[in-house]
């Protein structure tokens, strides 16, 4: 059975989506991160109301068993969502979709329903921010657009709409800076509120007024998606002592143009420039969440100069990896 909602808050809509996962009203608090481990469920959810009534919700969770989770709304509202891993299959009314990981979509719906369906076993990390329809429409009106890019517009009498694209790099550590927030208090809504800006802003110039910058070059057969996916697993497993770009190849069986020309399409960089942020990313969960030191971190990694690794790191997150240590 669907999860109706009938309110026209995007909270509710939240809400309505959190109570059909767990089956239970348990996610509705919005003030701290919500832990939970069952054995069927394992994760948490962090949800933030921003002052201008965006929500913010950070989630990372896994089953025991495939959880199929439906909801159903007669509301609206405007999501900007990055799946940072996983899998799973979306259906919204007569639109489908796969989630596909290093993805980010900007969505457009009303008056909708939809089925999750995620595999078990499969850890789900999702960022999303939730845009209430009159403060997108007062930007697009500010912006001096025309009916077109309103909500109404861009749905066209239809239930839902997305647009689809790899996470740009340039947002990796927006992003990062969202999920590891430095303020507790009242202050933490005004800094994710700035970052959720920030990038909405981004997205919103590509996805709505500059889409010539993310239409694809290259023709990929399903199979060719799915061999570079393998890829990427591959390199995320061997993050230490990756293989060549030939051996990448012949591992994920795909020819070697079609994985370098395929990757960027699907993850928006080059397959080295993709493990390098990936490194880097691990490094700060590593540093800032264990007590390993810097230079044990920077081997377990993949890097072998402890300079070269302190650069990168300093020119991915603009501070020093020691600085990270000093706010544990």
């Amino acid at each position: 059975m669907y999860n109706r909602m009938t309110s026209s808050s995007i909270h509710n809509i939240y809400n309505g989506y959190f109570d059909a996962l767990f089956e239970a009203p348990s996610m509705r608090d919005t003030t701290e991160r919500k832990h939970f481990a069952q054995s069927s469920t394992q994760g948490y959810v962090d949800r933030v109301i921003t002052p201008s009534g965006i929500e913010i919700v950070d989630s990372d969770y896994r089953f025991a068993d495939d959880r199929l989770v439906q909801v159903q709304s007669e509301a609206a509202m405007i999501e900007l969502s990055f799946c940072l891993q996983g899998s799973g299959e979306v259906h919204v009314t007569d639109t489908s979709h796969e989630l596909m990981p290093d993805s980010c979509s900007l969505q457009f719906m009303q008056d909708f329903q939809a089925e999750f369906h995620y595999r078990s076993a499969e850890p789900i990390r999702l960022l999303s921010i939730g845009v209430p329809v009159t403060l997108f429409d007062s930007w697009m009106a500010d912006q001096g657009s025309s009916h077109v890019r309103s909500l109404s517009g861009l749905l066209d009498s239809r239930a839902f709409r997305m647009f689809r694209m790899p996470i740009l790099p340039e947002t990796t550590r927006l992003l990062v800076q969202l999920r590891d927030c430095p303020y507790h208090t009242s202050m933490r809504r005004l800094y994710l509120e700035g970052k959720a800006l920030e990038l909405l802003s981004v997205y919103f110039d590509v996805f709505l007024f500059e889409q010539k910058h993310i239409k694809r070059s290259l023709h990929l057969s399903r199979s060719d998606r799915e061999n570079i996916r393998k890829a990427r697993d591959i390199i995320l497993d061997h993050m230490a002592n990756p293989p060549s770009l030939i051996e990448l190849s012949k591992l994920a069986g795909i020819n070697e143009y079609k994985l370098k020309v395929g990757f960027k399409e699907e993850y928006g960089t080059t397959v080295f420039a993709y493990l390098r942020n990936k490194r880097l990313e691990k490094a700060w969960e590593i540093i800032s969440t264990g007590d390993i030191s810097v230079s044990q971190t920077a081997t377990m990694v993949g890097y072998n100069n402890f300079s070269h690794f302190a650069e990168a790191f300093r020119k991915q997150y603009g501070i020093n990896p020691s600085e990270v240590i000093k706010k544990r």
